[in-house]
């Protein structure tokens, strides 16, 4: 995505209809971001609607570097930087936090993950389902491709809670899919 920057510049200036343009031509990345995070629709939709604000709050800034960043790269980086600031903020994750600061013993990669095959919606209602930290933890490494200290700066947490909450977000994902998958071949009609 690429919005002309004559748009951006108008936006710069306050133009409600630019404003306007720029948020229906944002408006499918940002909400594919924030449905990553939240679950409840409300806050998705208010989380969306901030991150539109700051978007157009700092136009003047984008637009000193424009020449250097893509539009939807600064644009994601604002909608994650938002979202995990949110976070941050919200206490109740807090207590989420404490998982054992050590890694688990059988930490690697999983091998089954790659051998069976699910649907997009089969995977994204699993991921819906992982308690909020490994959520977070999961889609910021696996969706938004950061790595592990990064996580850990972000959300205040150490490198190693970063790998653990992976690394239960991966095994909790892999239990859920084979439920699916062992469901599915259950009700599969059988041939005589």
């Amino acid at each position: 995505m690429r919005p002309a920057p004559e748009l951006l510049e108008r936006c710069r200036r306050d133009d409600r209809k630019a404003h306007h343009d720029l948020y229906v031509m944002c408006f499918p990345i940002m909400y594919s971001i924030c449905n990553r995070y939240y679950i409840n629709k409300d806050d998705r939709m208010s989380a969306l609607n901030m991150i539109f604000f700051k978007i157009i709050v700092n136009m003047n800034d984008y637009l000193k570097k424009h020449n250097h960043v893509p539009y939807e790269q600064w644009m994601r980086r604002v909608s994650v930087n938002y979202i995990i600031d949110e976070f941050r903020k919200q206490k109740r994750y807090q207590d989420l936090i404490s998982l054992r600061e050590e890694l688990p013993e059988e930490l690697h990669p999983l091998q089954s993950e790659v051998d069976i095959k699910y649907d997009k919606e089969e995977i994204q209602q699993a991921i819906e389902q992982l308690p909020p930290m490994c959520k977070t933890v999961f889609n910021l490494y696996a969706v938004d491709g950061f790595k592990h200290d990064e996580i850990a700066s972000m959300l205040g947490i150490s490198t190693g809670t970063s790998k653990a909450h992976l690394f239960k977000a991966r095994k909790k994902l892999q239990e859920m899919l084979t439920e699916v998958k062992k469901s599915a071949e259950w009700n599969k009609p059988q041939m005589q």
